[in-house]
């Protein structure tokens, strides 16, 4: 019976075993891939390419965009001032009304951007200027819902809130104030949203609630210039 040949370890014939690892591996199986599947690659390749074109164009086009709308805004904002300077006290009236009306203007003409925002902001200050609180209110809120995170945020609400205090909507001013505790409690306007909502509470006949805030300003912010008004305050509501 013949000896069937012995197999030699790799060693011993001289050949040179390369051990890859699992990224090597990877990359050569990509590799594969694509070399028998190479119309698919240059689609792809292809695709990707006019995604990022895409990307690209949008990105200059929005940019320019909110180049103009800055301008344009600050053209706005800079006709106000100087008419608010050199005008007489009279023709104030006047220049608020030219000064709503582009600013309405400009929001409808425009999508999105942080100026379009800041529209929202001044027409509120402008109508809460004008004693006008419903639309004040309408319009800070605005500007708070579209832009949280802007420093502003928290001054708008404060202000809104104030405009529905002005309109006897208590319930509604409470709202807002509990809306600026849940989002702006660390804020450095913490104190008066504090203040402000203890107050609110107490115009409701609200004590336990007006105290309980009150207190919270007496007690985290001793340095507060509303230390010595929510004091007082606490004095009026009478012991509990």
């Amino acid at each position: 019976m013949p000896r069937k040949p012995r197999k030699r370890p790799a060693r011993e014939t001289g050949r040179i075993e390369i051990e890859r690892n699992v990224i090597e591996k990877f990359l050569m199986n990509v590799k594969e891939y694509l070399r028998k599947n190479r119309m698919i690659a240059i689609y792809a390749a292809a695709g990707l390419l006019a995604a990022v074109v895409v990307v690209i164009v949008v990105i200059v086009l929005v940019g320019g965009v909110n180049s103009r709308n800055e301008r344009r805004y600050e053209i706005i904002m800079r006709d106000y001032e100087k008419k608010e300077k050199d005008e007489k006290e009279e023709d104030s009236a006047k220049i608020e009304n030219e000064t709503i009306k582009d600013l309405k203007e400009f929001i409808d003409s425009t999508h999105f951007g942080f100026t379009r925002s800041m529209a929202h902001y001044t027409l509120g200050n402008i109508y809460f200027k004008r004693k006008e609180y419903q639309e004040a209110e309408k319009y800070l809120v605005s500007f708070a819902d579209r832009e949280p995170r802007s420093e502003f945020a928290p001054i708008a609400l404060l202000k809104a809130a104030v405009a529905m205090e002005e309109s006897n909507n208590l319930e509604g001013a409470r709202e807002l104030y509990r809306r600026l505790e849940d989002r702006y409690s660390e804020s450095i306007l913490a104190d008066q949203i504090f203040y402000n909502y203890a107050r609110v509470c107490a115009e409701l006949n609200d004590r336990i609630e007006a105290r309980k805030y009150y207190n919270r300003v007496i007690s985290a912010f001793p340095e507060s210039a509303y230390v010595q008004l929510a004091k007082k305050r606490l004095f009026v509501l009478g012991p509990q």
